[in-house]
């Protein structure tokens, strides 16, 4: 598509999948089944729709060099360092100045790096649906149908349909809601009018710089000072200016606001890979349900992740519902039900590396 420009959010914390990921070395860089990364997963997914010279990534200035030893084919001058986290309402926009400066037509598709699709093809549909309703001043999202009454999602309630094309329908995006507990994500569920927000994101850049124009004024003019400086004082503008920045999502302050969005939903396979039972059910498993990934020998576990990332082989027995993480320098023992406290560990990991007791 002639002015389908690709921007990749390569940000994160690496604390869900800690010990292997870090925030040195987050999510979006670990490996999966096809031998790719996920940050290469999702340029792969976009690379027919938008060729080198219209792919761009926002990340952090110490992630940098990981994403052009993962991305070689995105410009160097295309990978736009920020140095500190300010949201994602910065980061789109940030990219959407620059990108706007050399293309006044350009249509923005943002992409998480850290997220897995397996449809690969119904996405690609979806992507030009969405460049259709952009190309007509539309902002637009992608919204995931939901399989399960999932309340580690935000969703998005849509109502009348807006069009058809290619294969879906877009409708009227009518209101965000927070993450839900089980019995309110079981009532989205029967209601039939609620998708996952996946934080896929298709809009002219020109719309979306008045979008943030109207709602997030301060912001914009900032990063409007950043991109237009002389390209020597730029760099010296952006470590002044972007520190000041409303630390803000593009959903709080953007897209709760606007009237102007519509939602696609559809089935992409989609996850965002948010904890280690998840990464692990990624990877192939035997009869018993244990996925493992490098040197184990078991017997009679059931429903076990092994990630053994050492030269070390692991045993185990009689297992079950157990996550096991082995690097070089700790082990992680977690059962299932708990996975979601690893980022707990990761925290009391940072600010006490080996030493001292852990509360409970």
């Amino acid at each position: 598509m002639k002015h389908f420009h690709a921007i990749i959010l390569a940000g994160g914390s690496g604390t869900r999948l800690w010990p292997l990921s870090t925030p040195s070395f987050p999510k979006q860089f670990l490996p999966l089944p096809t031998g790719n990364s996920m940050i290469q997963e999702t340029l792969l997914r976009v690379a027919p729709l938008a060729p080198p010279e219209q792919t761009w990534v926002v990340t952090g200035n110490h992630m940098a060099g990981l994403v052009e030893e993962h991305l070689p084919t995105v410009p160097a001058d295309h990978v736009l360092k920020e140095p500190m986290g300010r949201g994602s309402a910065a980061a789109i926009a940030w990219a959407a100045a620059t990108i706007a400066q050399q293309d006044p037509d350009a249509i923005l598709g943002i992409f998480s790096a850290d997220h897995v699709i397996s449809n690969v093809s119904v996405f690609r549909q979806t992507l030009h649906l969405a460049c259709d309703l952009a190309q007509e001043g539309r902002m637009v999202t992608i919204g995931i149908k939901p399989t399960r009454p999932e309340t580690g999602f935000g969703y998005i309630r849509f109502s009348d349909t807006v069009c058809e094309g290619h294969g879906h329908q877009a409708c009227s995006a009518e209101k965000f809601v927070e993450k839900p507990n089980r019995e309110t994500a079981e009532t989205y569920l029967r209601d039939g009018h609620y998708v996952w927000n996946a934080g896929i994101f298709i809009w002219k850049a020109s719309t979306f710089l008045a979008e943030m124009q109207e709602h997030l004024p301060d912001s914009l003019a900032k990063i409007t000072a950043i991109t237009e400086a002389d390209v020597k004082e730029q760099a010296t503008q952006l470590t002044e200016i972007w520190p000041t920045l409303e630390n803000i999502t593009v959903d709080y302050g953007v897209l709760e606001k606007t009237r102007n969005l519509v939602v696609i939903p559809a089935d992409l396979g989609w996850g965002d890979v948010g904890n280690w039972d998840q990464y692990g059910a990624l990877f192939p498993a035997d009869e018993q349900g244990v996925h493992a990934v490098g040197d184990h020998t078991g017997f009679d576990s059931q429903n076990v992740v092994i990630f053994n990332n050492t030269e070390r082989r692991i045993y185990t027995i009689g297992l079950e519902d157990v996550i096991v993480v082995e690097m070089d320098d700790l082990t992680v023992i977690c059962h299932k039900n708990q996975v979601q406290r690893v980022r707990e560990l990761a925290e009391h990991h940072r600010k006490t590396g080996q030493s001292g007791p852990l509360q409970s």
